[in-house]
């Protein structure tokens, strides 16, 4: 299936968010989350939602085999461990949309989303799933499953009892983790520290209903056309407010989300960051910037036809 066949089949059939729970059954991950959805299904998405704390992950062990899997051109890429991990997978790669919830334990997320995390996001570069997916039909090889390659928007809610955002600083940006390889496109997120306070909650819970509204209106939109609705963050492609700044003491710093690089600025008293435009093409929140990392990891050399499929998707990048 083509990338373009892909976004008129999304436009044919329902809209499915998937909500993924990596909180207590019954506790304030679950409870955002499914205002979220139950927002989305009000606008006609069909939507489902997983515990993940019934499941079982466990870690990464870095033996190669996805990525052996996927250079072989013969089948599927999938994990040798067997767990619930894979169905899990599949599951997200079904999805049109995803919301995913975590608590925030010791100021990161849960270390289950970050197994599911360290598995899913070196077996699924989308930059290397395209590529190797072209090598298989030029060489006669079985093509990718076309869900590895179509669009999938995510949201985040990360979710802690924390009165202050200092106390939850890695959550967001760990959360952003999940839909990096894969190029996710992030359609909003939400901090909801304090959680437990009862007049911030009415308000995490209207955020929450507001992501579910937006994911919908977002499955109808062109990459390009999505609007980000959330805090707009010091980074403008991530969002999110770290920055590391030059040991050498110089104006220049880095979103260590993006990888891209910017430079401080005092404008009217105030500190800002200022990104150029060929910088925000390299974050990695974008094809380019998985693509940038293809040539990083020096597997140029594998695909005789390079220089093509750089362009033929760098032009797709909107469908992606």
């Amino acid at each position: 299936m083509t990338l373009h066949h892909a976004r008129r089949r999304r436009k044919i059939m329902a809209k499915k968010v998937l909500g993924l729970n990596f909180g207590r059954v019954n506790g304030n991950c679950k409870m955002f989350l499914t205002a979220a959805l139950e927002a989305a299904k009000a606008e006609g998405a069909e939507v489902e939602l997983i515990d993940t704390i019934k499941l079982k992950i466990t870690h990464c062990i870095g033996c190669g085999a996805c990525s052996r899997m996927l250079q072989g051109g013969k089948e599927q890429i999938s994990c040798i461990q067997k767990d619930d991990y894979e169905p899990l997978a599949d599951a997200v790669l079904a999805a049109d949309a995803i919301i995913v919830a975590a608590p925030v334990y010791v100021l990161q997320p849960t270390g289950q989303l970050m197994n599911f995390v360290h598995r899913f996001g070196p077996a699924h570069d989308k930059a290397y799933m395209l590529f190797e997916n072209e090598l298989r039909k030029e060489t006669g090889g079985v093509e990718l499953n076309p869900d590895c390659l179509k669009r999938h928007l995510v949201s985040y809610i990360s979710v802690g009892g924390a009165t202050t955002p200092n106390w939850v600083s890695y959550g967001i940006p760990g959360m952003n983790l999940f839909g990096m390889s894969i190029n996710m496109k992030v359609v909003d997120q939400l901090n909801a520290y304090g959680s437990y306070q009862p007049d911030r909650k009415e308000m995490l819970l209207a955020e929450s209903e507001r992501i579910g509204r937006h994911m919908v209106e977002a499955m109808d939109q062109k990459t390009s056309e999505i609007k980000w609705e959330s805090e707009p963050g010091v980074c403008p492609s991530c969002h999110c407010n770290e920055m590391t700044i030059d040991p050498n003491g110089s104006t220049k710093v880095s979103c260590p989300i993006c990888g891209i690089y910017g430079e401080i600025k005092i404008v009217d008293g105030k500190l800002k960051v200022e990104f150029t435009d060929a910088e925000l093409r390299r974050s990695r929140l974008r094809f380019t910037g998985v693509l940038e990392h293809q040539v990083e990891q020096g597997r140029k050399d594998r695909y005789p036809n390079f220089d093509r499929y750089v362009e033929k998707f760098t032009a797709l990048q909107d469908e992606m």
